[in-house]
């Protein structure tokens, strides 16, 4: 099969994940065939329950100390404004 995008250019087959994948060699495109999407974000919707499992734990560990947030920028002070210049800072000079 050719790239749509590049002139005469023949695209590669690459299996991953049992899901064979047209990539163009000359622009890098990356191509699916019907259904093949599906295929791959199955297996991330899995991965993601197990991730979401397992931080929901840490983020109920976290709301236990509800002074963090107050004690993180302690002692920043931002930055300072600088004073207005008056006729009067022309004689530090001297």
């Amino acid at each position: 099969m050719n790239c749509p995008v590049c002139d005469n250019v023949r695209m590669k087959e690459v299996q991953k994940e049992n899901v064979l994948i047209d990539i163009c060699p000359n622009c890098k495109g990356v191509w699916l065939d019907r259904g093949e999407l599906e295929k791959i974000t199955t297996g991330l919707k899995e991965d993601r329950k197990y991730y979401e499992e397992t931080f929901d734990s840490y983020e109920k560990e976290f709301r236990k100390y509800p002074d963090y947030k107050k004690e993180y920028h302690k002692g920043y002070d931002g930055y300072k404004k600088k004073k207005k210049k008056t006729m009067l800072d022309l004689f530090d000079l001297f």
